[in-house]
Parts: structure tokens; sequence; C-alpha cells
């Protein structure tokens, strides 16, 4: 017994870990990118709060999913730096303050660049990627990374050396790939919204099969300096939020102005909320991907039945608001599936890697190298014959191809005068791990021609989140935007998050009582006052004891009460008198009105 205090100190020698929030006034699990900008304008958190609010969920869930590659440690305080711009009202973009993941194969200064392979885990850009530097510029918090798909080489799975990642709604099932991280991490609430790449669909998929919005832009849009390639001719950042109005915030962000970039150097300014007429769109509706045919093959074999029947019910939907929807019945035929499958030039990985990495520091420093280490669960000995340009002496004959297949595209779409065509992202339902079977019809699309295409989230079968996707010619991204917004808004499904990840806290109602005073009376410069104690309130709350925070709420809410009704009884007692003087102004004019002789009127004007 005599060693108990030598115990006791011990104990309070090593140190404790204090745990984040337990409590917050708003659920950012079912918030936008808009919601949270709201929120923190308003001030019912701050950016560091937020991130902090991520980096819980993160540490009680990631386990589960292996979503996450590394962690920015330097996001609090970058978010403290960004609190105090917006204290000064100085608020660099609808991102400023928010949190954004990436994808691991996307160079972040001061995180390893991975491409979910360990035998990169000291490979450390000197620079941020171009689109990370963007994000950054516009106010955004890069969290952190997201794992992959080892290399971006599978599309049916996101497997590296750093495991599995997992579905969002069930663990046992593939997220796909490549971007599966990325996926995973924003439908279970880990950021705002996040990177990915995109090469035949490794956006699009893991988005539809997470339940969010993925974009594959036109190829060139966004700039790739700073990404570990896979195939110079196809590959492009994509973008996955949880809304299509934040897709649009990033793009815009991200779009153009391409330095240094492999990519085109074309720039397009969008027009997002223009004034296209959705009444004047004809959407195209690809029967063969929505329904197929149990005799054909590839993209255009069957369609599981449930998944044919949730495209129908939404191409009802979007018909009964209006919106005109032409079928077409095959859009790719077996002789343009050879063409399409002929044309990916992955051999390009040997040389763009080695350019990739001059500007990076750690034990790889070539192709070459990265054959030799250890730290992969694929091998890419295969690919060392196409080093020092020999992927090149068959790139004219894969680039006649792609004009052959682009010129084919563009044929049907005029022919059968639709400016838009959709499809289900996926054919097949949700494989589990390791599982193959994999149908997606827009890798045959935009990935192929360089055109762009988005996913949105169309309906849940079981547990399983499912997309439709929205295919467009080249640089029509705000129509796509338009089209998709639409297709959101009629559809009518909330917010994705996992049932596996709920929130870490509950909201008590004397919070909510009280936000919806502050929120009504936001704007109005009697309640000002008060408005300003409800901010700091909120700003606080997380900090304080629960009987602290109720029995303050509760006498705020009577400040406003009383306020309110001394407002009421105010506009009520100027009521009366308006109505009082309206009665007495008729009867001067009719007095006037009713004067007999001119006499009078000047009598009666002469004594005022």
């Amino acid at each position: 017994m005599k060693y108990w205090k030598y115990l006791l100190l011990i104990l309070l020698l090593i140190p404790i870990e204090v745990k984040g929030y337990e409590k917050a006034v708003v659920d950012i699990n079912t918030m936008s990118i808009y919601d949270l900008a709201d929120a923190l304008d308003k001030g019912y958190l701050t950016s560091e709060a937020l991130v902090q609010l991520y980096l819980d969920r993160i540490d009680a869930y990631n386990e589960n999913f292996n979503a996450i590659n590394q962690i920015n440690e330097s996001a609090i305080e970058e978010a403290r730096t960004l609190d105090k711009e917006r204290s000064k009202g100085n608020v660099r973009s609808k991102l400023h303050g928010i949190p954004v993941l990436v994808k691991t194969n996307i160079d972040v200064k001061g995180l390893a660049t991975t491409a979910g392979a360990k035998a990169l885990s000291d490979n450390y850009p000197n620079e941020d990627a171009l689109v990370v530097k963007k994000l950054k510029e516009a106010g955004a918090i890069i969290l952190g990374s997201t794992n992959m798909s080892e290399f971006a080489f599978k599309a049916s799975d996101s497997y590296s050396s750093y495991g599995h990642v997992r579905n969002a709604f069930n663990t046992d099932y593939s997220p796909y790939g490549s971007s599966g991280g990325s996926a995973v991490a924003l439908a279970v609430s880990f950021a705002a919204a996040s990177l990915g790449t995109d090469t035949n669909s490794s956006v699009r998929i893991p988005a539809a099969a997470a339940g969010v919005v993925g974009l594959r832009p036109t190829f060139g849009l966004i700039g790739r300096t700073g990404v570990i390639p896979y195939d110079l001719e196809r590959d492009t950042v994509g973008i996955l939020t949880k809304t299509v109005d934040d897709n649009a915030i990033i793009l815009e962000i991200l779009a153009g102005e391409n330095e240094n970039d492999v990519a085109t150097k074309d720039t397009v300014v969008l027009d997002y909320n223009s004034k296209i007429n959705l009444k004047d769109i004809k959407i195209g509706v690809i029967t063969d991907y929505a329904y197929g045919n149990v005799n054909k093959t590839g993209v255009n074999k069957k369609t599981d039945d449930d998944i044919a029947n949730l495209v129908k019910e939404k191409i009802e939907l979007l018909k009964n608001n209006g919106l005109e929807v032409i079928e077409i019945e095959e859009l790719v035929t077996s002789y343009y599936q050879s063409i399409a499958n002929s044309t990916l030039t992955g051999g390009s990985f040997c040389d763009g890697f080695n350019d990739y990495i001059k500007n990076t520091t750690g034990n790889i420093r070539s192709f070459q190298d990265l054959n030799k280490a250890y730290g992969k669960v694929y091998g890419i000995y295969d690919y060392l014959s196409s080093c020092n340009n020999a992927w090149k002496n068959n790139i004219t004959n894969i680039n006649n191809k792609k004009n052959t297949f682009l010129e084919h595209i563009d044929e049907v779409m005029s022919n059968n005068d639709v400016d838009i065509l959709i499809y289900p992202t996926v054919k097949n339902k949700n494989l589990k791990i390791n599982e193959d079977g994999l149908n997606a019809p827009g890798s045959y699309l935009g990935s192929v021609i360089g055109y762009p295409s988005i996913t949105v989230p169309m309906g849940y079968i079981g547990d399983f989140a499912y997309g439709l996707e929205f295919f467009s010619s080249k640089y029509k991204e705000d129509l796509l935007y338009e089209v998709a917004r639409e297709f959101e808004k009629i559809n009518g499904l909330e917010i994705t998050n996992s049932k596996l990840t709920p929130s870490l806290y509950e909201i008590p109602l004397y919070i909510n009582e009280l936000k919806d005073y502050y929120e009504k009376y936001y704007d109005k410069k009697t309640f000002r006052d008060i408005n300003k104690k409800a901010k700091n309130y909120f700003l606080n709350y997380s900090k304080n004891s629960d009987d602290k925070n109720e029995d303050e709420a509760k006498i705020l809410i009577n400040e406003y009460r009383k306020k309110e009704s001394n407002s009421y009884s105010s506009k009520f007692l100027v009521l009366i008198f308006m109505i009082i003087g309206g009665f007495g102004l008729i009867k001067i004019i009719a007095y006037i009105v009713n004067l007999k002789d001119n006499k009078k009127l000047k009598k009666l004007l002469g004594k005022f």
C-alpha cells in the first residue's frame, strides 16, 4: 500500500488527452458550404471550432472507414488566422474558414503525397499543388488528405498499402475508387468538401456510392500541377460536395489559369445561376444505360432491376416538372466501346511521374526507384517499357480514335437534338470489398473525349446510395449545374450523412429556440444589443457547463420575448394613431369638399 502515492504521482504526470467539443450550436453533418458560411457569419461558431468539430468526428469514426490518410497539424492555427480576418470584415469567399480534404495524390505542403503507397510515405512536396493554392487563396483550410486506390489503379475498390477504404453505409462493402477516401470522408462528414482525381470514373463512381455530388470537369479546365498522374491525356482533378451549389462554388475558384500545366490552357467563365430557361433544355436518356438489355454486353448489358426502376421514377419526376426527356436507345455500340477501351494512355505514367517527382523531397527520385521500392500492393514493372516517351509512339493513333468517338457522340446528341445526356452512374448493385462486376457507363463518355459530367444523388436502395449522372458538351458546366440543381431540388433528398456516423452531440431545445429568435431579428437594429449578447453566447456555448448554458439561454430568450412584446405594443399604438389620424383626415377632406363657396375656403385657410 505504501506505493500508492508513487502510482498516483505517475498518473498525474501522464498527459491527459483533452477531447474536443461535446456540444455545439449547429449540426455540421447536415450543413452545406452555404450553411456553414452563414453560421460563421452569424457567429454560431468559429472556423477554429469548426475544424475541431470535424477532427472530433475523424477521431471518433475514421478507424471504421480508413478514409483519412493524414491530418494537417496546422489546421487549427490556420483557422485562428482566418477567424481574425473574418472579425475584421475580410471574408475571401464562401470557402473562408471552411475545412476541405484532398486525395493523397495531390500535393499539400507539409503532408506526404503518397498516392496510397507507403513507398512514398516520405514524399514531401516543395509547394502546394495549383488547386490547393487556389483553395487556400480563397480561405479554405486543408484539413488533411484522403486514402485512395493505390496509384489510382482500381475503380471497383479503394485498396492501397494503407488498407481498404470502406463504404460509408456498410463497411463490408466497397466505396469504389480510386477516390474512395474523398467520397467516404464527405459522406461521414469529416469535412465540408473534398477533391479527388478522375481518369476513367474515379470521382463520379465513389461519389454516387457515397450519396454525394461528384464532378468530372472539362479536360484541362482545372490545373493538374502538383498531382501524381496516371494518364496525362485523361486525368483531371474532380470535386466532391454535398450539394450542387457547393460544387459550383469550388469550380469557380479552381477553373482556368493553369500555368505550367500539362493540360490545355483553356479558360472558361462560368455563368452559373445564368438565365438558362430549363423549359428549353432537352435531356436524352440512354435507355441501354438506364435499363439495359440482357442480350447485350459491356455498358449496354442489363441494368439491375431495382436501379432501372429508380431511374424510371426519376425520369418521370423530371417530366412531371416540365423538363423534356427524349429516349435514345443505343449510344455506344460494341464497335465504339472497343474504340473507347483502346484510348487509355496509362503508359504515360512513368514519364508523368518522373516530371512530377522533381518538385518533391524523399527517397524516391524516379519511377525506377519507385518500381524497386517496397511498400506497394500493386506492381508497376510493366510501365517501365513506356518510359522516355515510348508511349507517344502510338499517341497519333489514340487521338484519332478519340476524335472518331467524339464525332460519334456529338452526332448522336445533334441528331436527337439534346443538350444533356443522363444515365445511372453505376448499373450494378453495390459490390462487396474484393467483389467484381462494376459497370459504369460514364467511363465511356467524358473520360474518353474530355467532356464534363456530374453525378447527383438519385436515391437509396436498401442502405446504399445510387447516383444519376448528367453529361454535356465541352465547357457546359454552367448548363450541367443548372439541370443538376433542378433535379436535386425536385428530388428532395436530405443532405447525406451516414447512419453509421451520427452526431457526437445533441442540440438542446433551448438552443434551437434561442437561434429562432436570433435568426428572426438578426437584421433588426432595435434588437442589436440583445443580438450581440446572443452571438457571444453562441461562441462560448461549447466552453460552459450545461447548467450555466441553459440558465443564460433562458435569460436571453426572455429578453427577446420582452423586447418583442414591447415592439408589438409600439406597433399597435402606432397603428391606432394612424387609424385615428386617418379618420380625422377624412373628416377634414369631407369638410373642404362640402364648402359651398371659395370665400369659406379662403377664410379657413387664412387661419393657418
